[in-house]
C-alpha cells in the first residue's frame, strides 16, 4: 500500500514548526519573566527535528547515530527526573504549577525512547537499519518488535488525550496563579509561559509519533 506522503510532509512541517515554537519559548520566557519547562521543550525540539527529518529523509541534517545518542541522554536525564520529582513530591505530588505530576517527566521519557526504538529498528527511509540487520544476522531471524510498537502507540495516545482534557484546567490554572492565588508571590509576578500552547505542542508530537510507529508494523 502506498504511504500517504501528503500526510508525511504536513506531519513533518508541523514538527518543524513545533520546534521553532519551542525554541522561541526558550528565548523570549526569561526576557518576559515568565516561567517555562525548559527540559520539555528542550526535548521538544530535538524530537521535532529529529521526527521531521524521519518523515521526510532528506530533511535530517544529522546523522542517526548522533540522534541515538541525544535520545539516550534525554531518556536518562528525565528518568533521573522523574526519580528526583518522586522522591521529593512522592508519586501524587505536583509540580509548582499544580497541573503536573511525575507522569509529565516520564512520559517524555517514554517517548525518548520511542525515538531510540524507531532509530534502531528503521532507518528515517523506512528499512531496517544496520544495528537491525546485525541483530537479525546474529540470531538467524528478523524479530518482531509490533508489540513494543503497539506498546508505545498506546501510551503515546493515552498521554495525547489525557492532555487534551487537561488543556481547560490549564487555563484555570494561569487564571488562578495571575490572580494571585497561586503557589506564591514568584508564581504571581512569574506564571508559566503560554501552557495550552505547550500542551498542544505535546499532543501534535504525540500525533505524529503514533503515526511513525504504526509505519513500523
Amino acid at each position: 500500500m502506498a504511504r500517504p506522503y501528503w500526510l508525511e510532509y504536513g506531519l513533518a512541517l508541523v514538527m518543524v514548526s513545533v520546534s521553532l515554537y519551542c525554541t522561541g519559548r526558550l528565548l523570549v520566557a526569561k526576557r518576559w519573566e515568565r516561567r517555562n519547562h525548559y527540559d520539555v521543550n528542550v526535548s521538544h525540539i530535538l524530537m521535532g527535528m529529529a521526527m521531521a527529518g524521519m518523515l521526510v529523509p532528506r530533511w535530517n541534517l544529522v546523522p542517526n547515530e548522533t540522534w541515538l545518542a541525544t535520545f539516550g541522554i534525554v531518556a536518562i536525564c528525565f528518568l533521573a527526573m522523574s526519580t528526583r520529582f518522586a522522591v521529593k513530591r512522592g508519586l501524587g505530588g505536583t509540580d509548582d504549577d499544580r497541573a503536573h505530576h511525575v507522569s509529565h517527566y516520564l512520559i517524555h521519557m517514554v517517548m525518548a525512547c520511542a525515538m531510540l526504538y524507531m532509530y534502531w529498528e528503521r532507518s528515517p527511509a523506512g528499512e531496517p537499519s544496520a544495528q537491525a540487520m546485525t541483530v537479525s544476522s546474529a540470531i538467524g531471524a528478523q524479530p518482531d518488535y509490533a508489540g513494543l510498537s503497539l506498546i508505545f502507540i498506546v501510551i503515546l495516545l493515552a498521554s495525547a488525550i489525557w492532555q487534551l482534557d487537561a488543556i481547560g484546567k490549564l487555563s484555570a490554572r494561569q487564571l488562578v496563579l495571575n490572580g494571585g492565588a497561586g503557589t506564591g508571590h514568584a508564581s504571581v509576578h512569574h506564571p508559566y509561559l503560554a501552557p495550552r500552547l505547550e500542551v498542544a505542542c505535546h499532543i501534535s508530537m504525540c500525533i505524529a509519533m503514533g503515526y511513525m510507529l504504526v509505519l513500523t508494523l
